[in-house]
C-alpha cells in the first residue's frame, strides 16, 4: 500500500488508522476572479482527500473572488494546504483558522445557520 504523505496516510491497514478528524480548518481565500482559480483552489484542496464541509466562492467588485472553505484535517494539514494556497499565482491573501475537534460543534451550529 503506498502512503499519502498529503493526506496524514501512513499506510497502515484501516483498522489501524483513527477515522476520527483532529478537527477543521476554515480556509477564507482572496484571489483573482480567473476562470481557473475554482479548479486552482480545489485541487490544492484535493490533497487532503476529503471533501470540504462547506465550499463558497463569490466574484467581488475589482476583479476579486472571495473563497471560504470547511475542510476535516489536523491542523499540520491546514498549514500545509495554507502554503499552497499562497503559492498560487492568482491568490492575494489566505487566512487559515484551525478549530479542533472538541470545539466543532460550535462550528458546526454556525454553519446550520448560515445561508
Amino acid at each position: 500500500m503506498t502512503a499519502d504523505v498529503y493526506a496524514g496516510d501512513d499506510g497502515a491497514p484501516e483498522g489501524g488508522r483513527n477515522a476520527q478528524p483532529a478537527g477543521a480548518a476554515t480556509f477564507n481565500i482572496v484571489a483573482d476572479a480567473d476562470a481557473d482559480l475554482l479548479l486552482r483552489v480545489g485541487v490544492a484542496l484535493n490533497l487532503l482527500n476529503v471533501a470540504p464541509r462547506v465550499f463558497h466562492m463569490e466574484a467581488r467588485p475589482g476583479g476579486a473572488a472571495a473563497v471560504h472553505a470547511l475542510v476535516d484535517c489536523s491542523e499540520p494539514q491546514a498549514e500545509l494546504i495554507a502554503r499552497k494556497l499562497q503559492q498560487l499565482t492568482s491568490v492575494r491573501d489566505v487566512v487559515v483558522t484551525y478549530a479542533p475537534a472538541h470545539t466543532l460543534s460550535t462550528c458546526d451550529a454556525e454553519i446550520s445557520r448560515s445561508p
